[in-house]
């Protein structure tokens, strides 16, 4: 009784705390007094979707089409097949594959049985798959097969179970599945035992099952478990809820209503088991009835097919993949379907975003570069730049509906002035429950600033007048030469106004007198020479950066190094920058 008071007063204050944010959210056209977020689960929210859209297409995946209606019905089988394996409400399954449809039959499956998904890279180590399993005590695990042969060799460490096993080729047609299995598919080899199945058989077994599969769940219990970049160490386990995606999904719905039609399709490329892919490329566009194509390894080389033949409308992708994409040869016209683009999970320069936007124009669409922020401690996306701001340099947009950014002294953790840098602190409806078995860690990411609770970005930024958010650099990226901040990205900034250079990253070295001395690495464009690019750029540097911005070395590369999410690699970049250099 006590419990269920303090929950009514917790919810009581929570609202009326949104209606005196609401007068911040200016920008949004016909938003409501108060938005009615979704009471329910995220299975609940697509079934949503598919009682009032249940003939349209849901997914495509290599031309083969599923609607709605077929959608449910494939989610509901493998929650038959979870239920008979004695999956229970608040376990946790482990779900390694990449975007195919039995990825997302799946996660929807395990969430409708009130379980939660813990969603791992199928390219991960053995050593981080073991680790992933016992973080989250799976007794299930459910993996493509090129995972297989990994946690076959880890899998007597864990408290596995059950391991189904299935080919990214299942759902694919039979021409290309043909190909696929010529190719790829016969180099895996699955040996079928008491503990492990293949994925047709797993369904057999719930083809007898005949209890109740839907169970209720609170919203805001876990739902989900996603794993940080651990780019600073090791990767820990993120606990989200339905609610967190539920409410970024009709957020997103207001604040880019234009990108969110349910005729539009869009390009889910960006994997299931990073925050950004899972719910801005499959969870929003489910929820708000659109068709979702999905990729399960992004082919650079393939873009323009992918565009064209699934005559996608929106593509959300990472700055690498757009700037792949404007190497590509298209018609005047080849773009005309293209309806809108955003970028996320990592920084684009207003040079790169200007070249997309004319290439854009040039071959018949009207769409812009959006900008998505966010981390994957608070669902992946809870700052979207709308249309009318996307132009501003450094913009990444509003908060979405009933959260705030608020920027402060990283040292002190006191609010700055408008229009002065600090460190983005976000709090509201999408920001995680906590770190998996890590009280003490979860502790540390969130602080409290007057009465309110937020959570720490570790990103520097301003906001200004009207309450858009402008990023400038990672917390951890910032340099400081001889007591200066010096930030890296406006440093990239300048640098790729040099035409001759085609990437660039910059980074702080450890150096004696300075502190750290400046160092951008730089990829050059073909037919084109070192002598003359530095020439150039010192004159950029002298006309664009205060001094103690200038860089002290400038260093040449083949290949900016990656991560396995396509990120510019910067902890590998700088150990490189540290290591002395042949003479």
């Amino acid at each position: 009784m006590l419990e269920f008071l303090f929950n009514k007063i917790k919810s009581g204050v929570r609202k009326l705390d949104m209606r005196i944010e609401r007068a911040k959210y200016g920008h949004i056209e016909k938003l409501p007094r108060e938005v009615k977020y979704f009471e329910g689960s995220m299975y609940e929210a697509i079934l949503k979707s598919a009682e009032k859209y249940p003939n349209s297409t849901a997914l495509e995946y290599f031309h083969m089409e599923i609607s709605y209606r077929d959608m449910i019905k494939k989610i509901n089988h493998v929650a038959a097949s979870l239920k008979s394996l004695g999956v229970k409400k608040g376990e946790c399954v482990t779900i390694c594959m990449p975007n195919t449809p039995e990825s997302v039959y799946a996660f929807y499956a395990v969430n409708e049985i009130g379980a939660v998904a813990n969603m791992v890279h199928p390219l991960s180590s053995e050593k981080e798959i073991e680790d992933y399993l016992i973080q989250s005590e799976s007794r299930v695990m459910l993996c493509v097969d090129v995972a297989y042969k990994k946690t076959e060799n880890i899998i007597k460490n864990t408290n596995v179970e059950h391991l189904v096993v299935v080919s990214p080729a299942r759902s694919m047609d039979f021409l290309v599945r043909f190909v696929f299995k010529l190719t790829k598919g016969r180099k895996n080899h699955i040996k079928k035992t008491q503990e492990v199945t293949t994925w047709d058989r797993f369904l057999l077994k719930g083809m007898s099952y005949s209890g109740i599969l839907h169970v209720h769940t609170d919203p805001h219990d876990p739902a989900v478990i996603l794993y940080s970049g651990g780019t600073t160490g090791k990767p820990k386990g993120v606990i989200l809820t339905s609610y967190n995606f539920n409410a970024q999904a009709l957020g997103a719905k207001y604040l880019v209503s234009e990108l969110l039609k349910p005729r539009y399709s869009m390009l889910s490329f960006l994997p299931n088991f990073h925050a950004f892919g899972l719910g801005v490329c499959i969870h929003i566009p489910l929820y708000c009835g659109m068709r979702v194509v999905l990729i399960p390894q992004f082919n650079a080389k393939k873009f323009k097919s992918y565009i064209k033949k699934y005559r996608i409308n929106i593509i959300v992708g990472v700055p690498t993949a757009f700037e792949y994409l404007t190497k590509l040869k298209f018609g005047p016209r080849d773009l005309r379907k293209v309806k809108g683009a955003v970028s996320g999970g990592d920084v684009i320069s207003d040079a790169m975003k200007e070249k997309i936007n004319n290439f854009f124009k040039e071959h018949g669409s009207k769409a812009i570069i959006q900008n998505g922020y966010g981390l994957t401690e608070a669902a992946g996306g809870m700052i979207f730049s709308e249309r009318s701001i996307a132009g501003l340099s450094g913009t990444i947009g509003y908060p979405l509906p009933d959260s705030e950014a608020l920027i402060v002294n990283p040292k002190t953790m006191k609010p700055v002035k408008t229009g002065q840098d600090g460190e983005i602190l976000v709090r509201g409806l999408t920001t995680m429950k906590g770190y998996l078995n890590k009280p003490e860690e979860t502790k540390k990411a969130f602080v409290k600033v007057g009465a309110k609770k937020y959570l720490r970005t570790g990103d520097i930024g301003y906001v200004n007048e009207s309450g858009a958010v402008f990023f400038k650099s990672r917390l951890k990226r910032l340099i400081i030469s001889k007591g200066y901040n010096v930030y890296p990205t406006k440093i990239e900034e300048v640098t790729l106004k040099c035409e001759a250079v085609e990437a660039c990253a910059c980074v702080g070295v450890s150096d004696e007198i300075r502190g750290e001395k400046i160092c951008i690495f730089i990829v050059k464009k073909p037919d084109t020479h070192e002598r003359i690019i530095k020439k150039e750029l010192n004159k950029l540097y002298k006309k664009y950066l205060a001094k103690y911005e200038i860089p002290q070395e400038i260093r040449f590369i083949d290949e900016l190094p990656k991560t396995k999410l396509a990120k510019v690699d910067f902890v590998a970049l700088k150990a490189f920058a540290d290591s002395p250099r042949p003479r």
